[in-house]
């Protein structure tokens, strides 16, 4: 992204020199001067930084969890939405970051169509199979989702999947294909909650604060964490790393 003088910013406030243990990991603040890729924006009391690479900051961030379910998901669903949603509360800004609870395909497009302006990575947390994702009763093909992710023609998201066997190419492939799709992170086998949670917290600390590629976090994510290894990632429609 280029930055102008003037914009408004987030740094992770360990490039400044500051104390990480804040509200939150980052800094808001302003670009004084720019040279080639890199910045230097305001400090604390008035001084300037050193010199920060462009691609280690950015002007906004945003997450939106998405929970897909019947009413009653004590078990499963509900904790596993509202530990990625917790965690996202200490990672970023609070109003960077989203859980809708949803059980119809319309309470999706309804709610879609609200807030995508939002939101750069989207968690969608629900009963997932090859085929599709579960809305209370009724199955809703990847074809079906692309259609209404893409209806307000956002920006291109990265989406993370923690819907079990939703890695499949019958259903990564087809949703990773998507304009609104820049990446597609998504478990090939079942996955238990604790290591779904984990792999999704892992993913967003490396992609945000420690400002890693898409592939490389999700490199990181996958290798660190012992029972995350069926996780797969998808872009445009080919499986790019995870298991073959």
């Amino acid at each position: 992204m280029a930055f102008q003088i003037g914009d408004q910013v987030y740094v992770p406030r360990s490039l400044l020199g500051l104390d990480e243990n804040d509200v939150s990991p980052f800094y808001r603040t302003t670009v004084r001067e720019r040279q080639n890729r890199s910045v230097r924006v305001d400090k604390p009391g008035g001084t300037l930084s050193d010199h920060i690479a462009t691609s280690k900051i950015t002007s906004n961030f945003g997450v939106l969890i998405i929970r897909i379910g019947d009413f009653n998901e004590d078990g499963l669903i509900d904790p596993l939405a509202k530990s990625v949603l917790h965690y996202c509360r200490m990672l970023l800004p609070s109003d960077s970051v989203r859980l809708i609870e949803l059980r119809t395909e319309a309470e999706l497009i309804r709610l879609w169509r609200d807030l995508h302006g939002m939101c750069h990575q989207v968690v969608i947390v629900g009963h997932g199979s090859p085929n599709g994702f579960l809305f209370g009763e009724n199955n809703v093909s990847p074809d079906r989702l692309t259609e209404i992710f893409c209806a307000p023609q956002p920006s291109a998201k990265e989406f993370i999947s923690l819907g079990c066997q939703t890695g499949y190419a019958s259903f990564g492939s087809a949703f990773s294909r998507a304009a609104c799709v820049s990446h597609f992170l998504a478990p090939f086998h079942s996955v238990h909650g604790c290591v779904a949670s984990l792999f999704t917290q892992t993913f967003l600390h490396e992609r945000l604060l420690a400002t890693c590629s898409a592939k490389v976090a999700f490199k990181h994510a996958r290798e660190d964490l012992k029972g995350a290894a069926s996780f797969r990632l998808w872009e445009n429609g080919t499986l790019t790393a995870g298991p073959t």
